[in-house]
Formats: structure tokens, sequence, C-alpha cells
């Protein structure tokens, strides 16, 4: 029988080095991101689409992810989880361009335009 991976062994040796509350919570990852259900990619491009970003790609660049995260977001979707963090990011989003909008409104100093032309909103 050829030898395991360095990269099986590794995990091997982790998960037999782990407490009893480790293997809980390995065991709680893999259920959510192998059994709850996922976020379609077309969703996710949808989502960051409202956030600005033409596709998955250039949002995982801009935050510097590694380029498999954007192919397995592209292929598999993202986790429920994710979804949540890309739902309170819109939320987020539509709060500063509502609160932006208000103080335009009353000050008239065109601070849509500047945030626009910065491609903050």
């Amino acid at each position: 029988m050829p030898p395991f991976p360095n990269e099986v062994r590794s995990i091997l040796n982790r998960v037999m080095g782990s407490s009893p509350a480790d293997l809980r919570l390995m065991a709680q990852r893999l259920h959510d991101h192998a059994v709850e259900e996922r976020m379609p990619a077309d969703e996710v491009k949808s989502h960051l689409a409202e956030l600005g970003y033409g596709n998955i790609s250039d949002f995982c660049k801009d935050l510097e992810l590694p380029a498999h995260v954007a192919e397995r977001w592209e292929r598999f979707g993202v986790s429920s989880e994710m979804k949540q963090v890309f739902g309170m990011l819109i939320k987020q989003r539509k709060k500063f361009a509502d609160a932006a909008a208000e103080f335009e409104a009353i000050t008239h100093m065109g601070l849509m335009d500047f945030l626009r032309s910065r491609g903050v909103l």
C-alpha cells in the first residue's frame, strides 16, 4: 500500500490529537458544508452584483482570497453561513446608501456622486 500524502497524514494527525469537543466542531463543520443547503452560484453572483461586483472572481480577488475559492464558489455555490454574510453586507450597503442620500438631501454636497466615482456605491 502506498504511503499517505503529507496533507492526508497532517489531517489524520490533527484528528487523532483532537479533543472530543474539537471532533464535535469538526463534525458540525462537515455537516454545514456537506449537508446544509448551499446558496447556488447564480444566487451568489446576484448577491455580489448588488455589492458592485461583476463576478465571483473579482470579489475573491478584492478580498485577497485564493483563486481556488472563486472556482469552488462558481461550481458549488457557498455555505449557508456565507449566504448570511452576503445578506449582512448587502443590508449594510443599503443602510450606507440611505444615510448618504439623506446627507446629500440635507447638504446638497453631491456625496452620492462622489461615493459612486470612488466605487463605494
